[in-house]
């Protein structure tokens, strides 16, 4: 009887270290997406420094996501206040990848996977200056492309696109994201406290607040199958619009073609 107990509570203790750190955590999100057969994607984020405080983490990104159910595969991207992980509570440029629907995958460089060919851009590294309300904004611009196989990622601030590095299409094992993603998502996201409060989404303001106000991500397009770009007709979501929200602009005139301001203070709100 004793070794059934034992057995049962080492078996408990595995189960437990088994599940993600943030478990615990309800995710919010405002986006859009596109269901669309796809070899990456651009956006220009402006960046802010919101208050992730009661919650977890706060970040804008990218996902481009292939496969369904526990086949899902994604490659994200963008940037994150996330103080637990990186001791800061200032936003950092990050990357992540799943290819098994988040049972497994990283961040950055925390498991082998993502190889950095150039250190111009550091990974999990702080990002500034930031956006200021009604002030001056601030921008990176992102991009994904799977060339040869892998997934690449390229990043420009100030100066030039910088080829930062690449996944390898190995880490996808075959899987969907191996050939080409499905989807492409941009948006804002937040991570809760235990009990369910997060903290403010982009720049803590409504998107209906506008330019210099709420968070964006613009001059959205996506990189088809033969790597030909075209702007993106996003659908936007709010499902939890008394907190976060999102308004999109899609295929308008001029270099912004297709944007969305998103975010909220808190939530619950």
């Amino acid at each position: 009887m004793f070794k059934l107990k034992q057995q049962w509570l080492i078996a408990l203790i595995i189960a437990m270290l088994s599940v993600p750190a943030l478990a615990a955590s309800t995710h919010r999100w405002a986006w859009g997406e596109q269901h669309v057969n796809n070899k990456g994607g651009d956006s220009r984020l402006n960046v802010w420094k919101p208050n992730s405080s009661p919650g977890v983490f706060s970040l804008s990104q990218h996902w481009y996501v292939g496969g369904s159910g526990g086949s899902t595969q994604t490659v994200e991207g963008g940037w994150q206040v996330y103080p637990g992980k990186y001791g800061t509570s200032n936003p950092v440029l990050f990357i992540f990848f799943t290819p098994d629907n988040y049972s497994t995958g990283c961040y950055n460089l925390d498991c082998s996977g993502f190889v950095q060919v150039n250190s111009s851009w550091v990974l999990g590294g702080s990002l500034s200056p930031v956006s200021t309300d009604g002030g001056t904004q601030y921008i990176i611009r992102m991009q994904w492309q799977l060339y040869n196989g892998n997934w690449w990622l390229f990043v420009k601030g100030s100066g030039d696109y910088i080829a930062v590095g690449y996944y390898p299409g190995s880490v996808f094992k075959s899987g969907q994201m191996s050939k080409n993603a499905q989807y492409v998502k941009y948006g804002g996201e937040t991570a809760s406290d235990s009990a369910g409060k997060a903290g403010q989404m982009g720049s803590g303001k409504f998107a209906n607040t506008g330019w210099s106000h709420a968070a964006y991500q613009r001059s959205i397009y996506y990189i088809d199958t033969a790597l030909a770009s075209h702007w993106t007709t996003l659908s936007a979501n709010q499902p939890t619009a008394s907190c976060y929200t999102i308004d999109m602009h899609n295929n308008t005139a001029g270099d912004w073609a297709t944007y969305f301001y998103f975010g909220g203070p808190k939530c619950p709100n």
